[in-house]
């Protein structure tokens, strides 16, 4: 349930990002969502639609079959360091995490100015929220999101940049279970320099109830992308 091998799909986007090639075509059927670029004057734009709009979606609401997850919440700061780790193998390079292998091999190539501008780029695409996925108790994910996650993440979910953490709101729900079971697992925050990464692979263990998760999960989903 939690680690979700890569599939060849993401091979091929992977493949197309790398050449600049990318579309932004959601998933097969999917024709509701935007194909063409948005804000195509910001400085960021055209590295997003080389290296992210394959897998993320020009709305950057990301893509399930991909393990591509929604960006559109999270804060500059937060997608900056991310893209840094990626690059700098402090997250991706544990031999499990496929996915994470997908985004690092991407940022390798991405210069510290690249990535602001990437991070400003995903901070101007507008808040939305993603389709939700999963049908867990919403009251017991709301209860355990306040007394467990809140201290952190903010009683919204929208994230505490004092702290660093990022938003849980905006993040599909599949994603939330997904990293929640690579904290769990040690596939994601052992390495030594994530030093909020292994701050959730400490406070992970307390759940290891999957239904518990995916209430969590299912409430965060629930929620608005702004106050």
């Amino acid at each position: 349930m939690y680690l979700r091998a890569i599939q060849w799909p993401c091979l091929v986007a992977l493949s197309l990002a790398l050449w600049g090639c990318g579309d932004a075509q959601g998933p097969a059927g999917d024709t509701a969502r935007p194909v063409a670029i948005q804000n195509a004057n910001h400085p960021g734009a055209k590295q997003y639609e080389a290296q992210c709009v394959s897998c993320h979606g020009a709305d950057g609401l990301g893509q399930e079959a991909l393990n591509a997850p929604a960006l559109t919440t999270l804060d500059t700061d937060y997608v900056a360091r991310q893209l840094r780790h990626f690059r700098e193998g402090i997250r991706g390079a544990h031999p499990k995490d496929s996915s994470g292998a997908t985004m690092a091999a991407i940022s390798t190539g991405l210069d510290d100015s690249m990535i602001e501008n990437l991070a400003s780029y995903v901070d101007s695409l507008p808040n939305t929220l993603p389709p939700t996925t999963l049908s867990g108790d919403v009251a017991q994910g709301k209860d355990y999101h306040l007394n467990l996650c809140s201290a952190c993440h903010g009683s919204n979910g929208l994230g505490n940049a004092a702290l660093e953490a990022p938003a849980l709101v905006g993040l599909n729900d599949w994603y939330l279970v997904d990293q929640y079971g690579k904290f769990a697992a040690g596939v994601r925050g052992s390495h030594p320099d994530d030093l909020w990464g292994m701050q959730m692979a400490r406070l992970a263990p307390a759940i290891t109830d999957d239904d518990i998760i995916e209430s969590i999960a299912t409430y965060l989903a629930a929620q608005p992308a702004t106050d």
